[in-house]
């Protein structure tokens, strides 16, 4: 869109009333249709009109506190100028209806729809009075044509209210929404928010000064030319007023600009809205004021050398700080996210660590117990000695398959899983001296490589728990796959349960484990057995 399409309001309505002026003051000259006492009066009337068109332009292009400040006596002029021209012209040329829409959409644009539905009373009281007026004159009148323009102003009236009521809003084009949308933890928040908030006004130089939750301190930044500085800040640089609405300011002059509920402007000194102190270390001049809050804290945003700056920059900041709001929380839920997942695969590493490497120097013990039981009796214990060095070799064997496995890729065979599932029961028989067997039905299955650990260290603690609680002599393991999941069956004899595991309780560490797979356990004990089934969902995403 060219950037005629781009100016501000004001801007629009000052030319707009110029254009209308120039246009209705050459219609009415070369029209021969005008009543006869009305061309003189009408062309010099819009003569006059015409030239204060001019001044307000001029006055109010680059300087957006006179535009706020003239717009009220200018639309008080244009509404004189609409009764003049009612009483003046007839015929074609008549312009009282474009300037009557004119009128309205300059209420509608730069008031609330309060203003706007003031302006329709008053110019349709002024059209009738113009009426009463023509027909005291003795000049011909049309009732009819009269009463159905009078109609037309009502009509437009509602519509021009409700366009008002709805609170127009200048939009703008955000060119790094991508950027705000998807934070990156490489790039602080408030840079990339600042930088998209400059973006967005073609502001050439912007600050940010911010206030995380629960401190007192402020940190800042500013942005000049492209390069960013980190700054001080003395003081409080941030009062209440600043976290209510954004404004547009002129530091130097001491004014501002806000709008309250109604988007009405209000009159405010800029130095009460942001301390001396603060100023300097800001190196504030003119431009636009953004609050911005998120749960993470409160600041404000500067935008400074924003070209063609007005009144419907305040509109702008309300959208900007809400975008770069929405930015700093997408940036602290990644942040968030980031630390639980790092937390997550610290409990995982830990429990990996206590169901292989812990459960096989508790199994090691075991043995060189069962070892230092054979030296006292005058056995051999060299072979022992050599299995259990083996045991340890082939356990380093399984931890470096485990991490080659991890760094591979996704999915491993379910064949694969079985054919590992039985060489680790034949290990932890020897590692705990007891019975331990793996039976499994074949299957073109392929199963995630976590779900390939997970069984390993549910079948590690298992045997351990069976052989250090139950001081079981047989562990017996059905392993079964379907597409949605797969299942371990784990039996054991009991031949003691200690007072403290009288009652049937859940393993803690195979009930986390199979919790943080998605899945679920079930325990049950008889007939001088334990049993239990654990199913894995395949599919399904770690929680």
């Amino acid at each position: 869109m060219g950037k005629g399409f781009k100016l501000p309001s004001g801007r629009v309505i000052a030319l707009g009333r110029l254009m209308l002026a120039t246009l209705f003051l050459v219609a009415i000259s070369v029209d021969v249709g005008q009543r006869a006492s009305g061309p003189v009066l009408a062309i010099a009337v819009l003569t006059l009109y015409a030239g204060f068109a001019v001044v307000i332009l001029l006055a109010t292009w680059s300087n957006w506190w006179l535009d706020a400040k003239l717009a009220g006596p200018a639309h008080g002029m244009d509404i004189v100028m609409f009764m003049a021209l009612v009483v003046t012209t007839d015929g074609s040329t008549s312009p009282y209806l474009t300037l009557f829409i004119f009128l309205m959409l300059a209420a509608a644009i730069r008031w609330s729809w309060h203003a706007t539905a003031l302006t329709a009373m008053l110019l349709t009281l002024l059209y009738l009075l113009a009426g009463l007026v023509v027909v005291q004159s003795g000049v011909p009148f049309e009732p009819q044509r009269f009463a159905v323009r009078t109609g037309h102003l009502a009509i437009l009236s509602l519509i021009l209210i409700w366009f008002g009521a709805n609170q127009w809003r200048a939009r703008f084009h955000l060119d790094d929404a991508e950027l705000l949308d998807r934070p990156s933890l490489d790039e602080s928040p408030l840079e990339t928010g600042l930088r998209a908030a400059m973006k967005s006004v073609r502001a050439s130089s912007g600050t940010f000064v911010w206030r995380p939750q629960g401190q007192s301190d402020l940190t800042g930044m500013i942005i000049h030319d492209g390069d960013l500085q980190e700054i001080s800040v003395p003081g409080i640089a941030l009062t209440q007023a600043l976290a209510t609405s954004p404004f547009v300011y002129d530091f130097a002059r001491d004014r501002a600009l806000r709008k309250d509920a109604e988007r009405n402007l209000l009159d405010i000194g800029v130095r009460d809205l942001i301390t001396p102190a603060a100023a300097p270390g800001l190196d504030l001049d003119q431009g636009l004021a953004i609050p911005v809050r998120s749960d993470g804290g409160q600041g404000q945003i500067f935008l400074e050398g924003v070209p063609g700056l007005s009144t419907d920059h305040i509109d702008l900041g309300d959208q900007i700080a809400t975008a770069v709001a929405l930015h700093l929380q997408r940036h602290a839920m990644l942040e968030a996210a980031e630390g639980s997942a790092e937390a997550r695969s610290r409990l995982t590493l830990a429990r990996d660590l206590h169901d292989s490497v812990v459960q096989f120097l508790a199994g090691a013990a075991f043995r060189l117990e069962a070892i230092k039981r054979s030296h006292a009796s005058g056995r051999q214990f060299e072979p022992e000695l050599d299995e259990l060095k083996q045991l340890m070799l082939q356990e380093q064997r399984e931890l470096r398959s485990i991490i080659t496995g991890l760094r591979s890729g996704p999915l491993v065979a379910f064949n694969d899983l079985a054919k590992d599932l039985a060489g680790l029961a034949e290990r932890l028989a020897r590692q705990w001296d007891i019975a331990c067997v793996v039976t499994a039905q074949p299957s073109e299955l392929t199963i995630p490589i976590r779900l390939h650990l997970d069984a390993q260290q549910l079948l590690r603690e298992a045997v351990a728990n069976a052989a250090r609680h139950a001081e079981a002599k047989t562990v017996t393991v059905e392993l079964a796959a379907t597409p949605s999941e797969l299942r371990l069956i784990i039996v054991n004899d009991i031949i003691s349960i200690p007072s403290s595991s009288a009652r049937l309780n859940m393993p803690q560490s195979l009930k986390e484990r199979t919790e943080e797979a998605g899945g679920t356990l079930e325990m049950a004990r008889g007939m001088g057995v334990t049993k239990i089934s654990i199913a894995l969902p395949i599919g399904g995403r770690r929680r």
